[in-house]
């Protein structure tokens, strides 16, 4: 997992074509004129989906993981508190998605607020979550690239 602000992001071009490519594309974008959805940047290796949420998860155990695809995570507007937890053996709550690339999982998670400019990288060892407190009840647009895992 990578932790950053957008402003750093050309320190982590180096870990592949997709995730610079997805970083190059938060630097320059206007991340406001997309509406909340799904978009093919590039097919079969990269995708954007953009989200704009206020709900209220607190659920502090669950976490997502994924297998073919690493998540680029960036927050235009709004804060969240992610979890992160190191994939080991933990349990899976539910047979493995496939088709989406993901599964939940019970695990202990330590958290980090994110606040807008803010950006994480999560690999297929990461499993994360949004958890929304009192401290994050604003409005949250976030956007989420998903990024091919390279041959």
């Amino acid at each position: 997992m990578i932790i950053d602000r957008i402003e750093n992001a050309s320190r982590y071009y180096n870990l592949g074509a997709g995730i610079a490519e997805a970083l190059k594309w938060l630097q320059t974008e206007n991340l406001n004129t997309h509406a909340e959805g799904s978009y093919i940047i590039k097919e079969g290796k990269l995708r954007m989906l953009v989200f704009d949420s206020e709900q209220i998860n607190k659920d502090r155990v669950k976490l997502e993981g994924h297998r073919k695809n690493i998540d680029v995570q960036y927050w235009v507007k709004g804060s969240e508190l992610m979890g992160y937890a190191p994939l080991q053996n933990e349990t899976l709550l539910a047979p493995f998605n496939e088709e989406k690339d993901y599964g939940n999982y019970n695990a202990e998670a330590s958290f980090t607020k994110f606040d807008p400019g803010m950006f994480a990288i999560y690999f297929p060892t990461d499993l994360h979550t949004a958890v929304t407190e009192e401290s994050c009840l604003t409005a949250v647009r976030k956007i989420v690239f998903k990024v091919a895992i390279e041959d």
